[in-house]
This record gives structure tokens, C-alpha cells and sequence, in this order.
């Protein structure tokens, strides 16, 4: 992301990801801190496999465990263009892109998932736990593909472009300061064993509290981008 001009969030270097093989161990033991729930963010990886189907591939079934993919974007690689933060409010952030999510595609989810919750964190974000660009809940458990731009049609949660006074629902896009440095955008799907939470709106802090008992297994893909 790049901060807004009203924003006093203090600066920080990139810092390096780790590997995502924790997500669903922490995620499942239920933690309930925030500091751990922003490590579960945090601490996923890309693997740059380039794995990145479309959502019908006749061979998904070869894709173990539970697995998210993109035909948009390989894994650890570049997020298109037109993914970049942009609409009515995009001037305060000072980017001009057309704001449109991903589609994302998901396969083997655990057994008794009865919902998914995904976030979409930038983890080199000038703020010491990264910047949430999305946040959607209350996708059922027999959804397994969201199309590109198609980014309110579940509950949506409070992103820190809201937080941070733009009120941007659904998908903020990548929006890094112009610096050429390259960002992380991991995207982490949970499937959980309840179908419904019941608050909507809620932060990513609030929502990883809330999701921890329910969460089956986790799953993520690692965008990048940049500006220069």
C-alpha cells in the first residue's frame, strides 16, 4: 500500500517472509491474541511454483493438500496491473489503477468446512504489522472460485483503508510508495467448520479472534507489486 497523505504511520524496511506451513498449525490451536493473529498473516511465503490453473483444470485433484490458486497471477508472482488501488478515492493515496480483486480458485478444502474467510495483507507495509487490503467472510463452504472483481459478494471486514479514513469496501488494491520496492500480497483463505459469522464489518483482528475455534485448515498465495 502507499500511506495516505493524512496518515502519521511510522516507516519500516521489507522484512522476510516466512514459511506458510504454520498458518493452519497456529490458525488451529485456537489462539486468540492479536499479535498472534497478525504473525498468521505474516508468517506465509511464496514459493514462486507458478501454480495458477484455471478454475475447471480437469487435474485439481493433484493439488494437496488444501491448495489456492490464481489464473491471474503465479504464486510469488506479479499481481496484473489492473489489480492496482483506483476509484473515487484513489487521489489520497495517489495511485490509478482500476481496483479490480483477482479471481482466485481453491481445491481439497478440509473435511467439514462450512466456510471460508480470506484476507489479502501486504507484509512490507511502513506500519509494524502490514496493511489488510481485503477482507471477506460468509463464503460458503461449497463456493470454490471468486471471479476476478468479484469482491462484495460476501460479508465484507473492515481493511486498514478504511481504518485509515478512505472508505474503500471490499478490495484496496496494491498502492506501494513509488520506490520500486516490491511488496507481498498474501492471500489467506481459513476454511472453517461454522457456515455464518454473524458481525459484519469486522477488522482483521476481530475477525482472526472470532474465526480461531472454527478454523479447519489454512491455504495461501503470495502476490507481488511495485511502483516506480
Amino acid at each position: 500500500m502507499r500511506l495516505p497523505r493524512f496518515s502519521s504511520l511510522s516507516t519500516r524496511g521489507a522484512r522476510t517472509v516466512a514459511a506458510v506451513t504454520c498458518l493452519a498449525a497456529v490458525a488451529a490451536a485456537g489462539t486468540s491474541s492479536a499479535a498472534a493473529g497478525h504473525r498468521l498473516a505474516e508468517s506465509a511465503t511464496y514459493s514462486g511454483s507458478a501454480v495458477a490453473k484455471h478454475p475447471n483444470a480437469e487435474n485439481s485433484s493433484t493439488l494437496t493438500p488444501f491448495t489456492i490458486v490464481s489464473p491471474n497471477f503465479a504464486d510469488g508472482g506479479r499481481l496484473p496491473t489492473w489489480t492496482e488501488f483506483g476509484g473515487p478515492y484513489a487521489s489520497a493515496a495517489g495511485c490509478a489503477g482500476k481496483n479490480l480483486s483477482p479471481a482466485l480458485a481453491w481445491y481439497n478444502a478440509p473435511s467439514g468446512t462450512k466456510s471460508y474467510a480470506l484476507f489479502v495483507h501486504d507484509v512490507d507495509a511502513p506500519q509494524s504489522w502490514g496493511w489488510t487490503h481485503w477482507i471477506t467472510y460468509n463464503i460458503p463452504g461449497s463456493v470454490s472460485y471468486l471471479p476476478k472483481g468479484d469482491d462484495t459478494a460476501y460479508t465484507s471486514g473492515t481493511t486498514d483503508w478504511q481504518t485509515n479514513g478512505i472508505p474503500q469496501v471490499g478490495w484496496g488494491g496494491p498502492c506501494p510508495p513509488a520506490d520500486g520496492e516490491t511488496h507481498h500480497y498474501v492471500f489467506s483463505l481459513y476454511a472453517l467448520s461454522t457456515s455464518d459469522i454473524s458481525t459484519s464489518g469486522l477488522d482483521y483482528t476481530d475477525l482472526m479472534n472470532t474465526i480461531a475455534p472454527y478454523v479447519l485448515g489454512a491455504t495461501s498465495i503470495v502476490g507481488t507489486y511495485s511502483l516506480s
